[in-house]
């Protein structure tokens, strides 16, 4: 994670009233700047969740979403160790409000709640989440402060860790504690992939990591401030990366998605779906979760770090 300042040209929405039991809806652009020789993608809306919910339950700092099919819940996991479940709902297709359901702490083996550097978590994926059986869904989770990859409950109770490989394991291979294990996901042949917000200490670019020790280049977009903050494997194989910009109040803040594919052992394929700028009209702030819904559709979030000048934002498209 790393902090991003509110884009200045957007305050004036921070001026908008609400009752805490709702969800603010954010008109969009319906175009976007694409990238080359690809279809982009559809909006098909945004909600601003509001930072205190009906019952007092404080929405803020989320990093990560999950979607589980089975249970009809958007997992969202927040830097401070709170797992959230979510219901969206829809009108003609489009992403209509969320209704918050529950709200679980990740806990220990001994059931307590993980505190500190423990419960930096980042990333995260549902297991068993689509097989037609209610009741069996677990949630993995990777982590920054300590590189940890964690299989949990649907409630937050940890069941147990998987084994990193060496590079991984060393907290002194990553540039900051606030980079290291951003994204994680489950690909269909590679097993869990993982990868750090930035390039390991001594290199260029990034490596895509799987638990299994393979690993392939990764190369972000030349933006100042950029890095991986989210990526969600397909069932075809495909992989959806997300990545993200700010450097300074006068820049812009830039959300990159890009497709990877493994094209031959050792190659990992990158071409960009879509730019999304705020300096051309989007409504952005610091996304960092990514989930797909069904089909080609997603979700995306943004961790508005717990400050009043930030948003979370749950933005909804198509491919």
């Amino acid at each position: 994670m790393r902090r991003v300042p509110y884009p200045v040209g957007l305050l004036l929405l921070l001026l908008m009233v609400m009752s805490p039991s709702q969800a603010e809806i954010i008109s969009i652009p319906t175009t976007i700047q694409y990238g080359v020789e690809t279809p982009g993608i559809r909006p098909l809306g945004v909600v601003k969740l509001n930072t205190k919910s009906a019952d007092g339950v404080h929405i803020t700092g989320i990093s990560a979403l999950a979607w589980d099919e089975d249970e009809g819940l958007l997992y969202a996991v927040t830097d401070k160790g709170l797992l959230h479940h979510l219901r969206p709902s829809f009108d003609k297709g489009k992403l209509a409000a969320v209704d918050l359901l529950a709200t679980h702490k990740l806990r220990n083996k001994k059931g307590k709640r993980l505190k500190g550097k423990h419960r930096d978590s980042e990333g995260a994926f549902a297991l068993n989440a689509d097989n037609g059986i209610q009741g069996d869904s677990g949630l993995v989770v990777s982590f920054e402060k300590i590189p940890r990859i964690i299989r949990f409950t649907s409630q937050g109770k940890m069941i147990e860790p998987y084994a990193l490989p060496p590079t991984l394991a060393n907290k002194n291979n990553y540039r900051t504690a606030n980079q290291m294990l951003e994204a994680v996901t489950l690909h269909p042949e590679k097993g869990i992939l993982t990868i750090a917000q930035r390039p390991m200490k001594g290199r260029k670019n990034q490596l895509l990591y799987a638990l299994s020790g393979e690993s392939w280049e990764y190369v972000m977009e030349k933006h100042k401030g950029n890095g991986v903050t989210a990526m969600e494997a397909l069932p075809d194989g495909r992989i959806l990366f997300m990545e993200r910009a700010w450097h300074s109040v006068m820049s812009p803040l830039i959300v990159t998605l890009k497709e990877g594919r493994f094209i031959q052992e050792g190659t990992l394929e990158l071409k960009i779906i879509a730019s999304l700028n705020s300096s051309k009209g989007w409504a952005l702030d610091n996304f960092e979760g990514l989930t797909r819904h069904r089909g080609e559709r997603f979700f995306m979030v943004s961790d508005d770090n717990n400050a009043l000048v930030q948003r979370t934002l749950l933005f909804y498209f198509e491919l």
